[in-house]
């Protein structure tokens, strides 16, 4: 709640009023370039048929078993992407396409129905197995395919399933070549051959019905914010100090000197994301782990070596990636 608060004055405006208010729309909006790419990639695969409608909602994803993509609506807006920067991390225009491909293929199956099929099944596993969204993923495995962070594709079958439909979709990924001798070339190839074989099919769900739309999002965009750090598991129990110490060894008067928190600062996307990616931590999680070093850095007033800065990153990134890999095979980032 703090964080909205002390947001800049600039966006004080925007935060009072209701989302359903602003006016927002996916048609003319910087996010339509992307769907409308998203639209050719299928066509360049010869899905014809299938083009799942796409909508701005609170977050990515496809309601259960409805063959369409909700969008974040902080993307549809320019005013809204800066504060959504400001707030978190801003999903660049790789990241959109990424997030679209993977729920492009969470339509697909629902559009088609494929996880109700035996084949489906046999290959993915059961579509009603339980979703969790802790889960411990086996780092490395050649049975999935790698696309968003986290090695999400074990998350569970749908999401084996999105992944691999995202990869199969992206173009120049070089898949055959890429996953040859895997585990998972079963799955792509199966995808490449259901997609060929109901490239000129009806789906069998043509539409589907959209979760809560900007429209009807009653809350103002500082209740979302707030609603949305409310949700997150605060990091505790962290004793950094030594360790911090130890890594930023500069002396305050230094020359080459500047602040331990600034250089982080500049890099914290870069270190969330590739931490996220090869941990296997969801990434609130590790983000907030990050703003408690950067946070921790800034108190402590240590000092980085403008000369030793790639030295600097690489101990804290494996420093931070250390504490993320305790807490994902023990619970805790330290143990007593």
């Amino acid at each position: 709640m703090h964080q909205v608060e002390k947001s800049p004055t600039r966006f004080q405006e925007i935060l009072n009023k209701p989302i359903r208010d602003l006016g927002l729309k996916l048609d003319g909006s910087p996010l339509d370039r992307f769907v409308q790419q998203l639209y050719r990639e299928l066509e360049r695969k010869k899905l014809s048929k299938f083009r799942p409608l796409c909508y701005l909602t609170d977050e990515w994803g496809c309601p259960s078993g409805e063959p369409v993509i909700g969008i974040p609506f902080y993307l549809a807006n320019p005013d809204l992407a800066s504060l959504e920067k400001e707030m978190n991390d801003l999903e660049d225009a790789h990241e959109i396409m990424m997030y679209l491909r993977h729920e492009a293929g969470h339509a697909f199956n629902y559009a088609y129905r494929l996880y109700r099929t035996p084949e489906w099944k046999q290959m993915f596993g059961s579509y009603r197995r339980h979703y969790r969204d802790q889960y411990r993923p086996v780092p490395f495995s050649r049975k999935f395919v790698r696309h968003l962070a986290g090695w999400y594709a074990q998350k569970h079958p749908d999401e084996d399933f999105a992944e691999t439909f995202a990869v199969w979709l992206t173009p120049r990924s070089g898949w055959r070549k890429r996953y040859r001798g895997w585990g998972a070339m079963a799955k792509l190839r199966y995808v490449d051959r259901i997609t060929r074989d109901l490239a000129k099919t009806d789906p069998l769900r043509p539409r589907g019905r959209t979760d809560i739309t900007v429209d009807e999002m009653e809350s103002t965009v500082a209740d979302f914010y707030r609603q949305s750090t409310a949700q997150q598991t605060p990091v505790a129990d962290l004793a950094l100090d030594t360790d911090l110490l130890d890594i930023f060894k500069v002396s305050k008067r230094r020359k080459t000197g500047r602040p331990a928190r600034d250089f982080l600062h500049e890099h914290r996307k870069e270190v969330i994301d590739k931490i996220a990616y090869w941990s296997g931590v969801q990434r609130p999680l590790i983000k907030q782990l990050v703003e408690a070093i950067e946070k921790r850095i800034g108190e402590l007033g240590l000092v980085a070596d403008r000369t030793r800065e790639s030295e600097h990153l690489t101990e804290i990134t494996v420093y931070a990636t250390a504490l993320a890999t305790n807490y994902l095979t023990r619970g805790k980032f330290i143990q007593p």
